[in-house]
């Protein structure tokens, strides 16, 4: 099989201020399983992985709720445990030419098999909610960029107003700060960059350490290539104001092959 792995599907590297426990991060294949009851997903991963017994053992889990970014058009913007707005300008499914650009694998990339899937990186950040609590709301809109109530960007009075990256306050500073998160995130401040975010709020209840909650946000993108993914997460490590109230605690990649059709199987191609 090593002839056939794609030259992109390598371990991320590391990033400024992350704490990457290796226990819950990496591995060799990934089953995402979503449903309205967490019971259905629970089963539908145990039946998988009893299917699997002697040939696959699981490496590690982690249970998500709710959903942060919207991917099509007729979902809302739901919040995050932040309690901002969370994916107001993420790439929704009926983009087509958008998904083709950004997020599937076309047949001019490498290596064949892949044309049509995707890559998925997956990060669990944890949310440091004695720092954020103890910041106020201009602070925290500042931090993020966006208006907490009704996650319009500062300046504006909307949440799908523009974001307006050169306007600037009366006595001349930015009215988006220089490390708000949404400035170094926007497609504009990266080359027109987009990836498709689908992640899920968590919590892993009390931290016994430290007596503070274990929870966050349980980050899953998908991009037609890592770099996308990577060149953006190393100017957010560096200068993103946010991080001051999160930290990364698990990472991995995984290629996920094109969707099946009546009568195949996932992976077909990488098979044949």
């Amino acid at each position: 099989m090593a002839g056939r792995r794609p030259r992109e599907l390598q371990p991320l590297p590391a990033f400024a201020g992350e704490k990457i426990d290796p226990a819950s991060s990496g591995g060799d294949l990934c089953v995402q399983a979503c449903a309205d009851d967490p019971q259905v997903a629970f089963h539908a991963i145990h039946e998988l992985t009893r299917a699997g017994a002697g040939m696959v053992a699981p490496r590690w889990a982690q249970q998500g709720f709710g959903r942060t970014s919207a991917t099509t058009r007729v979902q809302g913007t739901q919040r995050n445990l932040m309690g901002f707005k969370d994916g107001t300008r993420n790439l929704r499914s009926e983009d087509t030419g958008a998904m083709e650009e950004f997020v599937w694998v076309n047949p001019r990339d490498e290596p064949a098999w892949m044309t049509g899937g995707t890559y998925l990186i997956a990060r669990r950040i944890r949310m440091l909610f004695d720092r954020w609590d103890a910041a106020s709301l201009r602070e925290q809109e500042r931090t993020i960029g966006r208006v907490k109530l009704s996650g319009a960007p500062l300046g504006e009075s909307r949440e799908y107003d523009p974001l307006d990256l050169q306007a600037r306050t009366p006595d001349g500073r930015l009215v988006i700060p220089p490390d708000a998160h949404v400035r170094l995130a926007s497609p504009q401040n990266n080359k027109g960059q987009a990836i498709l975010r689908r992640g899920y709020s968590y919590s892993e209840g009390i931290d016994p350490s430290s007596g503070e909650i274990d929870a966050g946000l349980f980050f899953i993108a998908f991009q037609r290539s890592p770099e996308q993914f990577i060149s953006l997460q190393r100017l957010l490590s560096d200068f993103d104001a946010l991080s001051h109230f999160t930290v990364h605690t698990s990472s991995s990649i995984f290629a996920c092959p094109p969707g099946v059709t009546p009568g195949s199987f996932v992976g077909e191609a990488l098979f044949s």
